[in-house]
């Protein structure tokens, strides 16, 4: 991961790109960046870099201190960044995530894929984790999430294209989209 967060911020804009989107998603975030141990000695190998987060605190903290809906979102920042593809498939986009930064994960990788122009493909077996996507999605200008329900006929697996007002309907009627 560090290899990607560095390919990421390696360009003159990466690292202004990558604190403006994780800004958008938690506005504790002030900087982000490489950092090195202080414990190495000059006679043993070389330390391994890590990233650190600045969040207003008296020092930068371990990325994996920041949170895990923090952590997720930097993961995913650095590989669209970095490699900057036209279509993102991320599986199982909830494991690891506490249900209650779920909205703030959505909320990132809505401002991603709008701003690196990005298509995104999630997978999730969580009615949370949807209900998050359907809550972030709410507060942006454009509602711009579907859900693909796929489902068993018989001995064949087929398929819809749940828009705003279906998946809102679900929502609202605790209805299985998942």
């Amino acid at each position: 991961m560090v290899e990607a967060f560095a390919e990421a911020v390696r360009p003159t804009e990466g690292e202004a790109q990558m604190e403006s989107l994780l800004r958008s998603v938690d506005n504790r975030v002030k900087s982000i960046r490489l950092d090195y141990s202080q414990n190495a000695t000059p006679a043993g190998p070389k330390p391994a870099p890590f990233i650190v987060v600045d969040m207003g605190l008296s020092e930068r903290v371990p990325l994996a201190q920041a949170g895990q809906g923090i952590y997720r979102l930097v993961v995913i920042f650095s590989e669209l960044l970095g490699q900057k593809p036209q279509v993102c498939f991320v599986d199982e986009i909830e494991n690891g995530i506490h249900y209650t930064v779920l909205p703030q994960v959505w909320k990132g990788i809505a401002e991603v894929a709008e701003r690196l122009d990005v298509q995104v493909f999630a997978t999730t077996h969580s009615r949370e984790c949807l209900q998050a996507a359907h809550e972030a999605f709410s507060t942006r200008p454009n509602y711009d999430l579907r859900v693909i329900q796929l489902f068993r006929l018989d001995d064949r697996t087929d398929g819809r294209v749940l828009d705003r007002a279906h998946i809102e309907a679900a929502v609202a009627g605790d209805i299985e989209i998942r």
